[in-house]
């Protein structure tokens, strides 16, 4: 459906997931730490100023609406954080499947799951355009983290205080779990020229213009 295979776990390096086709003409490969805890960090750091802005956003207004913490609620907060921290788990997985439908659907999508911490990714070798890149990137950061954060303060008013802080934990963690997207397009955005198109290789990705 929609061109989307799960393949499983890799085996061996992340490499081998390429096919070997011959890379276009005038591939240029994003320039990018080799080390993913150099990329993680970088991407951390883009997503400083949104859990800026998200934190800085409900924290007041909870502390307006609900006052202090009282220790005689905190059991309220038990199973709301079980039901947070259970949907943070599927949410994990619907992240990738959102990357895999934002592609254009007559391409071929793999779901692929790391053989080191068991996190799944999307694997696509056909070329997409710049602003399609930026979607894909973004879309489960948007769907899953910041258009549920935008309900949440809509509707923070109506809700019980253990509700809201379950529920502020499940945005900000949908939001930090694309750390990695942050990156990928800040790196578009400053690499890629205007008309470029983007692919994956193996681990890594590459603009053609």
């Amino acid at each position: 459906m929609w061109n989307i295979e799960f393949k499983g776990k890799v085996k061996g390096d992340l490499a081998k997931i390429s096919s070997g086709e011959p890379m276009p003409e005038g591939a240029v490969q994003f320039k990018e730490p080799e080390n993913s805890s150099k990329q993680f960090t970088a991407g951390t750091l883009l997503f400083a100023p949104f859990a800026a802005i998200m934190l800085g956003t409900a924290l007041p207004m909870m502390y307006h609406l609900y006052g202090k913490p009282d220790k005689s609620s905190l059991g309220h907060h038990v199973i709301p954080m079980v039901i947070c921290l259970a949907a943070m788990w599927v949410a994990m997985y619907v992240h990738e499947y959102i990357h895999a439908l934002l592609f254009p659907k007559k391409l071929k999508k793999e779901v692929y799951i790391a053989p080191e911490g068991g996190m799944f990714f999307v694997y696509c070798e056909q070329m997409v355009s710049k602003a399609r890149f930026i979607v894909i990137c973004m879309g489960p950061a948007v769907i899953l983290g910041i258009i549920p954060f935008i309900v949440l303060m809509i509707l923070m008013p109506q809700l019980p205080g253990y509700v809201t802080f379950a529920s502020l934990i499940f945005t900000l963690g949908n939001t930090f779990s694309a750390v990695g997207d942050f990156y990928n397009t800040y790196n578009c955005i400053r690499q890629v020229p205007k008309g470029g198109k983007v692919f994956n290789r193996g681990i890594h990705s590459y603009w053609v213009n």
